[in-house]
């Protein structure tokens, strides 16, 4: 689990230390494999606060196994991908996740973080055309 201040603020580590102006600048990332496969979902949630630490905008869209992030729904008793997307999500980051692999896996709204839209790949090519970089993880 992620230490946060006692007031539920983000943890220091993640924590910006000033107000950055907005860079004006779009990074996407493409998540393809899902937590506890490999540390991809780990770094795709983490370099997402980075970049918005940053000051970027940032998009990230989970496509085939990376639609099994936003199912990782409870605390743990470390840290794990799926409270770094909460995190994530809490400071301005746009998730989304693949309707057609997510409909594959069983997974709905219900059963997934609150905050993640569950959207076609046109939701994907409208980040891609929006973005000024984008970053791939995948297997």
């Amino acid at each position: 689990m992620l230490n946060s201040g006692s007031d539920g603020s983000l943890p220091t580590s993640i924590r910006p230390k000033k107000k950055k102006k907005d860079m004006g600048k779009t990074l996407t990332i493409l998540l393809l494999r899902g937590p506890y496969i490999s540390e991809y979902a780990d770094l795709a949630a983490n370099m997402a606060l980075k970049a918005r630490k940053m000051g970027y905008k940032v998009n990230m869209f989970l496509y085939l196994d990376g639609a099994w992030l936003p199912h990782v729904k409870t605390e743990k008793e470390y840290s794990n991908a799926g409270e770094w997307l909460r995190w994530a999500i809490k400071k301005g980051v746009t998730v989304k996740a693949c309707h057609r692999c997510s409909e594959a896996r069983d997974l709905t709204e219900d059963d997934i973080i609150p905050g993640v839209e569950i959207s076609g790949l046109y939701g994907f090519l409208d980040m891609l055309a929006e973005s000024d970089k984008v970053i791939t993880f995948t297997g």
